[in-house]
């Protein structure tokens, strides 16, 4: 597989090897510009127990579970 398929085929801009677009001085440009993937990837991440949990459809509670969606699971929690 050639360099940049993968990120071709997942829909992120690659940068020109020839061009107005593919010289050297807009380097800092390309850099930022993977950063700003990098941190939109990185906000999908849930950030704690919680919000893994709240992501995956786990939830508990006392009383019986309510709405929801197929595949979610609830701990029912017995006093």
């Amino acid at each position: 597989m050639a360099v940049g398929d993968q990120a071709s085929a997942a829909g992120y801009p690659l940068v020109p090897d020839t061009g107005e677009e593919g010289r050297v001085r807009w380097g800092a440009r390309e850099i930022n510009r993977t950063r700003d993937l990098i941190a939109a990837v990185k906000g999908l991440i849930p950030g704690g127990k919680a919000a893994y949990r709240t992501a995956s459809g786990i939830s508990s509670g006392t009383t019986d579970p309510t709405g929801g969606s197929d595949g979610d699971i609830y701990f029912k929690i017995i006093l």
